[in-house]
């Protein structure tokens, strides 16, 4: 038994990250912080319903999408064996009838994909988005873990693209964790490296880029499809500023044969603008002045995103999956399928 796994092993809480003079609480990521999400949730979500999606077969519901069988081993055929399930290949070499067998699948395979673009280092209320959903994606690991499944993640940002397939090795999880907080500190530091080089440098790259430049996003979930298999949960946890058509088809083809859950991670600014009034703004290079006090404007900002989440939520309920919303502010709901067709989540996670 390794030490990730003896419930002995003891771990400094997060708390102790504060003693630091040099961490930003709500800014910073620490591994203290994504090993405490293993007592102290940070949200509560809907748990995935597969149920089979055609007439043909029956109205029953299956707990795996897909067939949920492993191939196991080859055997002489007997009497009573299912002759679909005659290996012919065996069958010619031996000149004997040979049958496959299969054995039920035990572990669900569940994926996390980890949105660590630089829009999502942004939050007005208690903490980062990025750091929210690494919080929550760390949660994840925890309770696939717990429940005797196999965890994998695909992280991406601007710079980077890591990936871990399907494990139920602690050590290995362990790992992902690490990797996850060096990706997150990484792209923050890049984030705010006021420098006019870097200014000078990304609009040389704006420039120069094309036009229909594949994002990250949908390079990720292209991945996915050749990692994900039948009867995978896969859990989307991000802003969504880079869900475009492409992504949405992409997501729809895995939605075939895997659970999707997409948790849009959001801030309160983002819905509604602050109170009337004139505010000075910044991008960290140029200074500007902000007017909130038109009713138009505020009307057509908080349209749009409503329109977004909408469009995510639409998405997921459309396609048998669960649609979460949380905030930095840690205000949240869901809606899905656990038992009855929609339900309101509870407040996990406030006053952390």
């Amino acid at each position: 038994m390794s030490n990730w796994s003896n419930l002995s092993h003891k771990f400094e809480p997060a708390s102790k990250d504060l003693i630091d003079p040099s961490f930003r609480q709500g800014i910073d990521l620490t591994l203290n912080q994504l090993l405490e999400t293993r007592v102290k949730p940070v949200i509560q979500w809907l748990a995935p319903e597969s149920m089979v999606k055609t007439n043909r077969v029956g109205g029953f519901r299956s707990r795996f999408k897909g067939r949920g069988m492993d191939f196991d081993e080859v055997r002489m055929y007997q009497i009573g064996d299912d002759i679909r399930n005659i290996d012919w290949k065996v069958t010619a070499r031996t000149g004997e009838a040979h049958t496959k067998l299969f054995k039920e699948e035990k572990e669900k395979p569940v994926f996390v994909v980890l949105d660590h673009m630089p829009s999502m280092f942004f939050g007005t209320a208690k903490v980062f988005k990025s750091v929210l959903a690494s919080h929550i994606a760390a949660q994840l690991m925890w309770h696939t873990l717990s429940a005797g499944d196999r965890f994998g993640a695909l992280a991406f940002s601007e710079q980077s693209h890591f990936e871990m397939k399907p494990s139920s090795n602690r050590r290995n999880c362990m790992r992902l964790l690490n990797k996850i907080v060096e990706s997150h500190e990484s792209t923050l530091q890049q984030c705010f490296a006021i420098t006019s080089k870097k200014l000078e440098n990304d609009s040389i790259n704006q420039q120069s880029a094309p036009l229909q430049q594949e994002n990250k996003l949908q390079k990720t979930l292209k991945r996915l499809r050749y990692l994900a298999k039948p009867g995978s949960v896969i859990h989307l946890i991000s802003d969504f500023n880079q869900f475009d058509e492409s992504c949405e088809r992409l997501l729809s083809q895995l939605s075939q044969h895997a659970d999707i859950h997409c948790v849009l991670v959001g801030d309160p600014i983002e819905a509604d603008l602050p109170p009337e009034g004139i505010y000075g703004i910044t991008n960290g290079f140029e200074n500007g002045m902000l007017n909130t006090g038109q009713k138009s404007m505020r009307a057509n900002y908080s349209n749009a995103y409503q329109a977004k989440s909408d469009r995510i939520k639409d998405f997921a309920i459309s396609h048998r999956g669960i649609f979460t919303f949380v905030d930095t502010s840690y205000r949240q709901f869901a809606h899905g399928h656990s038992g009855s067709n929609q339900k309101a989540s509870s407040k996990a996670g406030r006053g952390r």
